[in-house]
């Protein structure tokens, strides 16, 4: 299988190169996702100590949330379930208020 891609919003970019991140979230962020690309968002759930990856419900049904830290929080969705993951949210703090 090809590769996975991976799209981030301008807002995602936005955090990841703020001051609201550390470096060791960075390094994170990035092996998650490495993960995705090789493996795709499937190998996620292989690791729940690390990723706590899982559907949201509500107004974010649809998406999946990822965690690079104890309350950071990688908010993405997958389309066309095959080749793209489009990541739409990047969040500190475990905030999914728009």
């Amino acid at each position: 299988m090809d590769d996975w891609k991976i799209q981030i919003t301008d807002d995602a970019s936005k955090v990841l190169l703020s001051d609201k991140l550390t470096e060791d979230d960075r390094q994170v962020i990035r092996d998650w996702a490495k993960t995705i690309k090789k493996y795709g968002p499937n190998k996620l759930l292989e690791r729940p100590d690390k990723w706590a990856d899982h559907a949201l419900s509500g107004k974010w049904a649809g998406y999946r949330s990822s965690s690079f830290s104890f309350k950071g929080r990688i908010i993405y969705k997958i389309i066309n379930e095959i080749i793209t993951v489009t990541v739409v949210r990047i969040t500190p703090d475990h905030n999914y208020k728009v």
